[in-house]
């Protein structure tokens, strides 16, 4: 099929018309059966623009409306960009049907993906596919060359489609999927634009400007949503956050407020939740009702005051400026309800929701468990990606050296490498002579997929060493099945084989 057809195809999902309308050039038969295949849904529109230019005109989108696949084909190698979700509807701002309108995001039919646009080419399209791999979602549907950098398409398996129930939540979900994508590739990449319309205009996919693409590489919208909550829970805040239309009540006048701020016996002790966690809790109701840092000071400099066993003064100063980072957005209900169960056992008092939602607490690293070891293996990633390339893929010291560089403990290494899917090691040496060698998938992947056959010599090289290790079964397992996916004829990269990892 041509592959400007299929990318179109994948992408679009159904979500425009087959043919023209009028002076279509496919045959009757051919129309017919699409338009029956179409009846169970509506088909919206998309917007097209021949410059980049036109899309900053004084008068605003200087396009056209397309509603057909047949259009777009025959006019994509006269356009330069495209809007790859599609809108319910567009019309034309002006008489002479110059200038688009109609293409804001609530007037969006469906989703059916997320681009991410970078703005340098400091670093190859190889380097992103091995960067979403190992530091986001995984490896892109496309990735799309520009004058002055790339666009990356993350395709779903099914559209999002937007309706207007409960405040456009979907949309809402589908902007903070789009924020976490970006931001979890600007931490390992350079240029990454986080201030770019997640639903807007991108670049047209043709045969000179497609560096990557597979139509393999589709994305669930559960398994995305599940992974953004999870980059939610290191940065202290849910997915799911809707406007309400009540008023915003002040929770420093709410009957958990009161009740706490009238205990005076409250004090501090080993694996007992007290006065820091306390006056912090007031602290984080404070901000988020919107009184400034020095009444909040003030107000718990005064309760501190009161309280039997009180706090020194610089102490409650830490605790309030720790509330005001802007880390949290409120109060969470289970620390709340901990702290009426410690110092006011037996007392029925309500916990009212006066924002949609108290915003959850993220806990400090050390308390973390689980998480603990997916925290390590994303430093070590980062380690290994600073300190490699496609010419040395392996990094090679002693593990005191290493544990030090990144920070983790030598018995919390040990496990995160016998159960990582990421990170490859090998041991040589003993006693003082020992030495550790590590890389990851995402080196090994981007040497297998050089062209320069140096590397790729680099890269056979590289995994006859590592086949070695026990230790490597599960990343060396990832990394054929990563390789079978991108690669037209993994065999040739599998040197003839497959990798010995059971």
């Amino acid at each position: 099929m041509n592959t400007t057809k299929n990318v179109a195809l994948k992408i679009l999902q159904n979500g425009i018309e087959t043919f023209k309308m009028i002076g279509s050039s496919a045959a009757l038969p051919e129309q017919v059966i699409a338009k029956k295949s179409f009846l169970t849904r509506k088909r919206g529109a998309i917007g097209v623009v021949r410059s980049k230019e036109d899309l900053q005109t004084p008068a605003g989108v200087k396009g056209y409306v397309v509603t057909s696949l047949e259009t777009l084909l025959e006019d994509i190698p006269g356009l330069s960009h495209w809007t790859p979700n599609v809108y319910n509807y567009l019309g034309y701002s002006d008489e002479e049907r110059k200038h688009l309108k109609g293409h804001e995001e609530r007037n969006l039919q469906q989703i059916n993906t997320f681009v991410v646009d970078i703005d340098t080419k400091k670093q190859s399209y190889t380097e992103i596919l091995t960067a979403a791999l190992d530091h986001s979602v995984g490896v892109p549907t496309m990735i799309l060359e520009t004058p002055k950098g790339f666009q990356v398409y993350f395709v779903l398996e099914k559209p999002l489609f937007i309706s207007n129930q409960h405040d456009y939540r979907g949309l809402k979900v589908a902007k903070r999927i789009s924020e976490n994508i970006k931001r979890s590739l600007a931490k390992v990449l350079q240029g990454v634009d986080l201030s770019c319309n997640d639903f807007g205009f991108f670049r047209v996919p043709k045969p000179d400007n497609i560096r990557w693409f597979s139509e393999e590489m589709l994305f669930s919208l559960g398994s995305l949503i599940a992974w953004s909550k999870r980059q939610d829970d290191d940065q202290g805040r849910g997915l799911f956050v809707i406007e309400t239309k009540q008023p915003m009540l002040d929770p420093t006048q709410s009957e958990w407020f009161q009740a706490l701020m009238a205990t005076r016996h409250v004090k501090g002790s080993s694996g007992q939740i007290g006065r820091d966690n306390l006056m912090f809790t007031l602290a984080l109701a404070c901000y988020s009702a919107g009184k400034g840092l020095q009444e909040t000071l003030n107000l718990l400099d005064e309760y501190n005051t009161a309280l039997s066993v009180p706090l020194r003064h610089s102490e409650v100063q830490k605790i309030v400026r720790s509330a005001y980072k802007g880390k949290f957005k409120g109060a969470h209900q289970t620390y709340i309800r901990e702290l009426l169960d410690e110092w006011l056992p037996g007392q029925e008092i309500a916990i009212s929701n006066y924002v949609g939602g108290w915003w959850k607490f993220k806990k400090e690293r050390k308390d973390r468990v689980r998480s603990h070891y997916t925290e390590w293996e994303e430093d070590l990633l980062l380690y290994i990606q600073a300190e490699t390339s496609v010419a040395q893929p392996v990094k090679w010291t002693t593990q005191k050296e290493l544990c030090e560089a990144v920070g983790i403990p030598r018995s919390t290494f040990n496990e995160l490498i016998r159960n990582s899917k990421k990170v490859l090691i090998k041991r040589t040496g003993k006693g003082r002579s020992a030495q550790t060698g590590l890389t990851s998938v995402a080196v090994l992947l981007q040497c297998a997929l050089a062209f320069n056959q140096t590397h790729r010599a680099t890269y056979y090289k590289a995994v006859a060493l590592l086949q070695t290790t026990v230790e490597n079964r599960l990343a060396l397992r990832e990394l054929e099945d990563q390789l079978e996916m991108l690669t037209p004829q993994p065999n040739a990269l599998l040197n003839g084989k497959k990798f010995n990892s059971s």
